[in-house]
């Protein structure tokens, strides 16, 4: 019986400690005054710069209507680090796109679906409760932290300077979304790049519409 007895007490410690621990993979849920804004909460938390970028692809990856598909967590993780990567060369990107994950998550206007108050997609920012989508978008953050087999890294320009120019991105069918096609489509600054192969698994543009800048920055500097 004392055999039987502390097998029982070995299963259910380790059932308890497989539960805490999943449960240990989820975010915490951060709690935000009608005053502050989610940079304030967020640097409040002192959070991570992959939780950062994470949480900003899973509200995000949720806002597009497609929030199940892996291929749009990692579209989205790259393209927020495409903007960063250029940042870190660029002066003028710099000042387009912001410096560092946070500085590029939070630069006004860019990111709304996740970070601005007045969109719903925020409470998700703040507190990721899917814990399916919630990998999704933790494994699409550190895939695109790390910077190998960038799938938007395509013309010979991207391939020589081991950077990508594809920095906008539209979501046609979410519930933000003011119409099929994005106010800047057409304007001669940004170029259109159709379906992405992210891969070898196609991400349609009906999902995310993905723009690569028409030129270079002219102030690109070495890489260090």
């Amino acid at each position: 019986m004392r055999v039987i007895a502390q097998a029982l007490l070995i299963i259910l410690l380790c059932l308890a400690t497989a539960v805490c621990g999943t449960a240990a993979d989820m975010p915490k849920c951060l709690s935000r005054d009608p005053s502050d804004t989610v940079n304030f909460v967020a640097a409040k938390a002192k959070l991570s710069q992959k939780e950062l970028l994470a949480r900003l692809v899973y509200a995000e990856a949720l806002s597009t209507g497609f929030g199940d598909d892996p291929l749009v967590h990692e579209a989205i993780a790259w393209g927020v680090m495409n903007r960063v990567r250029l940042a870190e060369r660029s002066e003028s990107m710099k000042r387009s796109f912001g410096s560092d994950i946070r500085g590029v998550i939070f630069k006004k206007g860019q990111f709304n679906p996740a970070v601005s108050p007045q969109s719903p997609f925020s409470r998700d920012f703040l507190c990721p409760k899917e814990r399916t989508l919630w990998r999704l978008a933790l494994d699409a953050a550190g895939k695109a932290m790390g910077g190998e087999k960038n799938p938007f890294i395509q013309i010979p320009w991207e391939q020589e300077h081991h950077l990508s120019l594809v920095v906008n991105f539209y979501y046609p069918k979410s519930v933000q979304a003011k119409g099929p096609y994005p106010p800047w489509e057409g304007g001669g600054s940004l170029e259109f790049i159709g379906d992405v192969l992210i891969g070898d698994k196609l991400l349609p543009a009906e999902h995310i519409r993905f723009y690569r800048l028409a030129r270079p920055p002219s102030d690109l500097h070495p890489a260090r």
